[in-house]
């Protein structure tokens, strides 16, 4: 008889896979930019600003002007950006995103081929649960950051030491 498979193992490396699916979704369709990191992260900042300074722009995001300089040329020089001095201030340098940089936000993986193989029922059983261990996770980090002992940290939350 097969040895029972780990439920936490099995989430892991669907959590692996899942990864893997997104990262290689974005190299096939954007040559690799990934909207949480390096270039893909100022193009999802920019989505939601339409226009802001560079200096602004490293704020946000908490990088050094220097790195986001050279990110930012990169992506100009792919045309998903456009840079240009503020009339009000030509010291500072607008940022926006151009037609093919909303295309990027826009298009998503379709994750629904990810199921294929299951049937209405099947998906409506994974489904169902996924939302209770959704649930029961989002219940045990509400009972933990209502203890003394955790702050809120820049992205998440942090343990006091």
């Amino acid at each position: 008889m097969a040895e029972k498979k780990d439920l936490t193992k099995s989430l892991l490396e669907m959590y692996n896979l899942l990864h893997r699916y997104h990262l290689m979704w974005y190299g096939k369709n954007f040559g690799g930019l990934d909207p949480w990191q390096g270039q893909g992260r100022i193009l999802n900042a920019l989505r939601r600003m339409h226009s802001i300074t560079q200096k602004e722009l490293c704020y946000i995001l908490d990088l050094r002007p220097q790195s986001l300089g050279e990110l930012l040329q990169k992506l100009e020089a792919n045309g998903y950006i456009i840079r240009y001095h503020s009339k009000e201030d030509r010291r500072a340098m607008i940022i926006e995103l151009t037609e093919k940089g909303e295309i990027f936000q826009q298009q998503k993986p379709d994750y629904e081929e990810l199921y294929v193989t299951l049937s209405e029922a099947e998906r409506e059983d994974f489904q169902e649960s996924l939302d209770k261990v959704t649930l029961e996770l989002r219940e045990w980090i509400q009972r933990e950051l209502e203890k003394d002992d955790y702050f809120e940290g820049q992205n998440y939350p942090t343990f006091r030491v």
